[in-house]
């Protein structure tokens, strides 16, 4: 069968007055009720429908019927029209909703522990009270995976470590963390350790985002850690510490609560590292994640 020609992309050229006639006229039957509703002339839909008629080769219209029918080319273009006007309904209302802070999606990337256990549930859980109709979602991984994804536009905003003055991203300093040596309550080690004292003892070196930073620290002391264990999740490397079996280096922040059995100390040299809450400066994805932002900074502020 020939189609008619433009047929393939006759969405785009669709007479927009007959379109918005057709579903009116299913309803009213009548050309002139029709005309009357959309506030155009009788003379004025007759022609975009005839138009209409034109373009494509079909009859939209049974003339002659009382009250006026559509044909079953009519009908599958009615149909179409009201897709469309559902279509634009639902899109014109979610952006209202994005508008008025009433909906979309932050997605929000963590580097480790110190951020999601101690960092942004505080400031999501607000979030969440004031912004309801806006889904957070939290993604974790190593330093290095989140910076790509936050370049990659998988997430929207970060918090990971020194950032500061890269001139790639936005940042705003979240908060102060150090490395901290844990080892158990009744290891007699120096109160202050430092990297000769981890040579003398088994040590776990952490997989989670802190390992780069361990690192560092050791080679500050032109050290290589001596590495008996490698353990990501902070409650196993507790356990083994806990037990006596090793010690370790991890951030501050990441700890629990509940250190029972746990000693912390200070490491010589100091190691601090600060955290950012780090974005492209670019258009966001939506207008929410410009919401989610200004409110944090809002919330570092307040508790300055």
């Amino acid at each position: 069968m020939t189609k008619p020609d433009g047929l393939n992309s006759f969405a785009m050229r669709l007479p927009e007055l007959a379109v918005r006639a057709l579903p009116l006229l299913q309803v009213v039957g009548s050309v002139t009720k029709t005309a009357h509703q959309l506030g155009v002339s009788q003379s004025a839909v007759s022609q975009s429908i005839a138009e209409l008629e034109k373009r494509l080769g079909v009859k939209v219209l049974r003339r002659g019927a009382q009250p006026v029918q559509l044909t079953d080319e009519g009908k599958l273009i009615a149909q179409y029209a009201l897709s469309v006007q559902a279509a634009e309904e639902n899109a014109l209302a979610s952006i209202n909703d994005l508008r008025q802070n009433k909906g979309g999606r932050v997605r929000i990337g963590s580097s480790g522990p110190s951020a999601s256990t101690q960092l942004l549930p505080h400031v999501m859980k607000r979030f969440s009270r004031h912004y309801p109709g806006i889904a957070l979602e939290l993604r974790e991984a190593q330093d290095q995976e989140i910076i790509a994804a936050l370049r990659r536009g998988e997430v929207d905003v970060a918090v990971v470590p020194g950032l500061d003055g890269d001139e790639e991203f936005e940042s705003l300093p979240i908060a102060c963390d150090r490395l901290v040596a844990i080892t158990a309550d009744d290891m007699n080690l120096p109160l202050h350790m430092n990297a000769e004292a981890f040579q003398k003892q088994p040590f776990i070196m952490t997989k989670g985002g802190s390992e780069p930073l361990v690192r560092k620290w050791f080679g500050r002391s032109d050290t290589d850690p001596r590495v008996d264990h490698s353990i990501q999740q902070i409650t196993s490397i507790l356990a083994v510490v806990r037990s006596g079996l090793a010690c370790s280096i991890i951030a501050e922040l990441a700890l629990p609560e509940d250190l029972d059995g746990v000693k912390v100390l200070p490491l010589d040299p100091p190691a601090p590292r600060s955290l950012f809450l780090t974005r492209l400066p670019t258009t966001p994805s939506n207008s929410a994640v410009t919401r989610f932002w200004e409110f944090a900074e809002q919330e570092i502020y307040r508790e300055e």
